[in-house]
């Protein structure tokens, strides 16, 4: 009984050893991985969501093949709650194969929005989490996470209306302009239309406007919009009352943004 016992413990011994060996040769592989990261392009989905792509080279010229590659990235808001979850999967990278890779990761305006209207005027960020699992030779699983922000331009930055100001009188009304401008900080084009309510500080409604807009990104947009109001009603602008905004974008839908004047 010895003799087989103790065969049997060296037989155990040597395949530990191979297979110590084995996974250490797959683990060293990883050094010659190569890997290029290009740059996040933006576009927009038909369904109207942001699409952020990031182009991936992933060369392996280790010792051994990639198999279940997949990248997994979270974008979370300042509360740290989940705004959106995309992932890429690759079955295989095989030895001395080169993978290019797209992984994209789609944003819903209108659920961002949601969170808060500071998405929409003020540049924040966001946070992320990017998670990356592989298994090595069909043995040894491989996971890499890493947290970091997403500079977050807002597409309505510095939004503002100004002191309406009475113009000319054509019997009936009064011609009322009220300057618009607003910085346009996001990755994308921002076109649409922005409805404008004009209110007296008792509430009431004077009159309604609407203007289109083009802004393309990282540019400044200025315009007047123009009201008309009754004669009756002039008097009411020399007090302070407030603006009920509402954007209409392909991206989103907003509003009302109650901005106050006087």
């Amino acid at each position: 009984m010895k003799v087989p016992i103790r065969m049997l413990g060296i037989a155990t011994v040597i395949f530990w050893v191979f297979l110590a060996a084995f996974i250490g040769l797959a683990a060293y592989s990883i050094k010659d991985l190569g890997l290029d990261v290009g740059e996040t392009q933006v576009s927009t989905t038909p369904k109207g969501e942001l699409l952020f792509s990031l182009p991936i080279s992933i060369d392996n010229k280790g010792y051994s093949s990639l198999n279940d590659l997949k990248i997994t990235t979270v974008f979370f808001d300042e509360s740290g709650a989940e705004i959106s979850t995309a992932s890429t999967s690759v079955p295989t990278i095989s030895r001395g194969e080169t993978a290019m890779i797209t992984h994209n990761a789609t944003l819903n305006m209108n659920a961002l929005l949601h969170k808060g209207e500071e998405y929409l005027l003020e540049d924040q960020n966001l946070a992320a989490s990017v998670t990356t699992g592989l298994t090595l030779a069909e043995l040894l699983p491989v996971q890499i996470s890493a947290n970091f922000t997403y500079p977050w331009g807002a597409p309505f930055y510095n939004f503002r209306l100004s002191q309406p100001s009475v113009g000319s009188f054509n019997v009936t009304h009064y011609s009322v302009g009220v300057p618009v401008s607003f910085e346009n900080h996001a990755a994308f084009d921002l076109t649409g239309n922005i409805r404008i309510q004009l209110f007296s500080n008792d509430d009431k409604l004077l009159s309604e406007t609407q203007t289109s807009f083009n802004a393309p990104r990282q540019s400044s947009y200025a315009d007047e919009v123009e009201f008309q109001i009754g004669a009756n009603s002039e008097s009411l602008l020399n007090q302070n009352g407030h603006f009920n905004i509402y954007f209409s974008t392909a991206l989103f839908e907003y509003g009302p943004l109650v901005i106050p004047y006087g």
